[in-house]
Formats: C-alpha cells, sequence, structure tokens
C-alpha cells in the first residue's frame, strides 16, 4: 500500500522550523508500524487557507492518477483550512478509491462514524483562520487612521521612513508630474510608457528591485500612477480588501470605506491637475464603454514576430501587421517587424497551392502508412522499456526507506537517494509524454485524405479564409526582412 505523505506549515518563523521534520516523522512511523510504502512527501510553506500551493496542487493531481493509496497528514488543518477545498479534496479521494486519515484520529474516510465530523473540523479550522484575520484587519485600521502608511512599498516617487511617505531625492518625482503633465497634453497611456521606456527610465518594480520586475513601462503603470491620490498629499489607505479568509481576490471598497488623511504629506501634484487628469480618464472610460467592439483580422493570434515571438498587432493605417512589442514599447525592446496583409495572404495561399501539388503522388498514401506503422512499433517498444525502468525505480525507493527506517542510511543519505531517483521517474514520465505526442501526431496519418481532399476543395476558391488558417497552419514567423516560415499543423506527419 502506498502512502502519501502530506505537511505544512504556514510559515519559516523560528517557531516552526522544527514543525515539517516531527511532521514527516510521525508520517514514516505511521509507515512502518502499517508495513507500507512511501510514495512520496508532499511539503507547503504557505497559509492553509489558498488552493494556490504547489505541494497540494500536485497531490490532488497524484490521488486522481491514483498514484497512492492513502493520504496521511498530521491533522486536517494541515491539508487546510477552508472548507471548500477540503471538501474537493474529499472528494477526489473517495471519487479514485484514495483513502485520507490523520494521525490524530479524528479524519479516516473509511471509518462512518468519523465521516459525519468531517464537516464541522473543516469548519472549526477556517472559522479559526478567519477570526485571526478579521483581527488583522481590525489592527490595519487603526493603524491607518493614525495616519501611519501601512503599506510594504511606498507610491513611485516616495519613500518610507517610519510609516511616514517623504519624497525621493531622485528624478522619480520629476517623472511622476511629467506623466501628469503629458497626459494632459493629450498623449495615452501607452505612449507615455514607450515615451519612458525609450529614455531608458527604470520602472517602478527595477526600483524597488522586484525579482520580476519588466525592463519596460506599462500602459496600466501609467494609469496607476494617474489614479493615485497619494499624489496630492493625501493618505488613502483601505481602498482594496480580500473577500474572505479563503478567497483572496481583492475587491474595490465603496469610497465611503476608505480611510482619507488630509495634507499627510508632501504633494508631488497640485490637487487642480489631479482633479483635471480624473476627469479626462472619466470621459475617456466613458467613450470606451460605448465604443464598438474591435473586428478580429485575418492573422490575429497566427502571425508572430520571429525575434521576440510576440503577436504581431493590425494596423489599420499600414493596411498590415507590426510586432506588438514593438508598438507597445518601441524600438528598445524589438524592432519593426511589419508585413502587409494583402502580402501575406499571397504567400500563404501560394505555399498551400505548392503542397497541394506535391501531393499528387499516387503511392503517397501507402508510403506514409508504412513508415507510421513502423514508428508506432518503435514507440511502443520504447514505452514499454520506460515503463520497466519506472518500476525499477519504485523498487528502488522502497528499498531505501526499508534502510532509512532500520536506520542503515542516515535521513541526509536517504532524502538524497529519494531525490535522485525522483528526478529519474520525472525524467522518464518526460520521456512519456513525448512518446504519446509522436504517436498522437503520426495518428492524424489515418486521416491524410481528408486531409488533402480538404485542402484542394479550399483552393478551387482560391481565396485564403479563417476556416483555412484554422484547419491547416498553427502559427506563422515574420522577420524583420519580410520573410516568412509557417507551420503547418500536419508538418509532424511521416512523409510530408
Amino acid at each position: 500500500m502506498k502512502i502519501a505523505g502530506y505537511i505544512r506549515v504556514s510559515t519559516n518563523n523560528e517557531g516552526q522550523k522544527e514543525s515539517p521534520e516531527n511532521q514527516k516523522q510521525m508520517i514514516l512511523d505511521y509507515i512502518e508500524e502499517n508495513h507500507c510504502d512511501l510514495y512520496d512527501f508532499y511539503i507547503d510553506v504557505q497559509t492553509g487557507t489558498t488552493d494556490k500551493r504547489e505541494g497540494l496542487k500536485r497531490l490532488i493531481q497524484d490521488a486522481e492518477n491514483k498514484e497512492f493509496d492513502v493520504i496521511v497528514a498530521k491533522e486536517l488543518s494541515r491539508l487546510g483550512r477552508n472548507v471548500e477545498l477540503l471538501y474537493q479534496l474529499k472528494r477526489v479521494a473517495e471519487t479514485k478509491g484514495v483513502r485520507l486519515i490523520t494521525l490524530d484520529g479524528k479524519v479516516d474516510t473509511q471509518d462512518f462514524s468519523k465521516q459525519a465530523m468531517f464537516g464541522l473540523y473543516a469548519w472549526i479550522y477556517e472559522s479559526e483562520s478567519q477570526r485571526i484575520s478579521d483581527r488583522i484587519k481590525s489592527v490595519y485600521h487603526m493603524k491607518y487612521k493614525s495616519g501611519k502608511f501601512m503599506g510594504s512599498i511606498p507610491p513611485y516617487g516616495y519613500k518610507l521612513h517610519k510609516g511616514q511617505l517623504l519624497l525621493r531625492n531622485d528624478y522619480t518625482v520629476d517623472i511622476v508630474r511629467e506623466i501628469f503633465d503629458k497626459y494632459l497634453e493629450g498623449w495615452g497611456h501607452d505612449k507615455i510608457a514607450r515615451y519612458l521606456t525609450n529614455r531608458d527610465i527604470p520602472t517602478p518594480s527595477k526600483l524597488i528591485k522586484k525579482a520580476s520586475a519588466s525592463l519596460y513601462w506599462q500602459g496600466s503603470t501609467v494609469k496607476k500612477i494617474l489614479k493615485n491620490p497619494h499624489y496630492v498629499g493625501d493618505l488613502v489607505q483601505g481602498r482594496e480588501t480580500t473577500m474572505n479568509v479563503t478567497n483572496k481576490t481583492r475587491k474595490v471598497n465603496d469610497q465611503s470605506e476608505w480611510i482619507t488623511i488630509s495634507d499627510a504629506h508632501e504633494p508631488i501634484i497640485s490637487r487642480e491637475v489631479f482633479e483635471q487628469v480624473q476627469k479626462l480618464l472619466e470621459q475617456k472610460a466613458r467613450r470606451g464603454r460605448g465604443g464598438t467592439r474591435k473586428s478580429k483580422h485575418l492573422f490575429t493570434n497566427m502571425a508572430y514576430c520571429s525575434e521576440c515571438g510576440h503577436g504581431m498587432w493590425y494596423r489599420a493605417n499600414r493596411k498590415g501587421y507590426i510586432c506588438g512589442t514593438y508598438a507597445k514599447h518601441g524600438k528598445k525592446a524589438c524592432s519593426n517587424h511589419a508585413i502587409k496583409e494583402q502580402e501575406l495572404t499571397e504567400i500563404i495561399l501560394d505555399d498551400l497551392k505548392k503542397m497541394s501539388s506535391s501531393l499528387e503522388h499516387p503511392n503517397l498514401e501507402s508510403k506514409i502508412e508504412k513508415k507510421v506503422k513502423a514508428t508506432a512499433k518503435k514507440n511502443k517498444s520504447r514505452l514499454e522499456s520506460i515503463e520497466r525502468q519506472v518500476q525499477k525505480q519504485i523498487e528502488l525507493k522502497r528499498n531505501a526507506l526499508k534502510k532509512f527506517i532500520n536506520e542503515d542510511i542516515s535521513k541526509q543519505d536517504y532524502d538524497d537517494f529519494i531525490s535522485m531517483v525522483q528526478e529519474k521517474l520525472q525524467q522518464l514520465e518526460l520521456e512519456k509524454i513525448e512518446i504519446k505526442k509522436e504517436m498522437a501526431e503520426s495518428h492524424e496519418t489515418s486521416k491524410i485524405s481528408a486531409i488533402i481532399e480538404q485542402l484542394r476543395g479550399f483552393l478551387q476558391f482560391n481565396k485564403l479564409t479563417s476556416e483555412m488558417l484554422l484547419r491547416f497552419v498553427d502559427k506563422i514567423e515574420v522577420t524583420e526582412n519580410k520573410d516568412i516560415k509557417i507551420y503547418y499543423k500536419f508538418a509532424q506527419v511521416e512523409g510530408l
């Protein structure tokens, strides 16, 4: 019987450092006492109210694939403090015949006498987290009213000192003023963003050395600055909040719930300028809401820049497409890959006609069928070999567990060995996925007659349509020199 051990702590704080090891040892003791095999440990360092936990996601996925027989955790709160999430896990386990056990003796999905209590314990653990969350929010509201800035990152142009916002002694203050000035001159968000990118002005996320910082200014960042009331000197907090302890989606609070402290810090923008910008933003928003939906062009989501990989954007004034990255961020981000729609249409249509002519070979279908059968036989043999290797690795894991429990090897040696075996298993799994993908693509050959017939049927109209593109073309790449590379959906079919 294979055991999946789930371990979770909320933080890496000093007081919780020993907890993962304690939980792991309790699960190992259970495995030894019940003569089971360890499938794997699933470990998270995160709050139990969220389902966005990598360990939990992997646990649920493996449960759905019936990779193990039993899930063991120290107590139900380790698996989660979210009633809906815990019931989802319980449903998956029951559907797939996986048993769920907690070592405190309160939960066992195969013990009918304990099933009725599952919902009660789930509710207790979620309620406990909600009470803690409410107390923290209450403390924050008190600090908001005291005039203390409670965010971790100050608005662009300010620095944080002892809970107070102070002007930075650098270029960022002037950049904020320039953004407001440019907008009042009629510049749009994206145009201002391109202007700042081309001037090599570091983005706000780059300034704070954020790991995922973008190199380019975004129109959304500019808009956020234009709408931020902190720039007139007011401290405005409590504008957003999470829905509840189990739903981290942020909602904008009604303006009456905002906590505003007027003239709390030195302004960058005058109230008059700020109000003018807000009116202009609202006017443009109303105009946008009343607009018509943009039509989708022939090569939208089909043509891509060969250099940066971004989709090509249609521009009516050019009657063609340009690189989306260049359109948004300018020449600092990518070069001007551009092509007329009519030119691209003619190239694709001509290529499809040539391909249709090349498929006139009388024995083409039988030749392709022979190649596919040979490839299928080879792939089947490879899959069988991989499966034998997988079973061998699983046996090695079982033996390692026995040695660890018998103290023939140290915990470090056991962990290192299991990590190595797991890496090998993942590698074998990737090989299986690739082989199955090849087999699926080769299966398309059985439809080769239909492919040829459909292609000829489309071409008799001598017009390129979206239906033709969706049926035959995967994607199109455009180079700066207007060279075109076409990726066909049946490119992997043997013989084509």
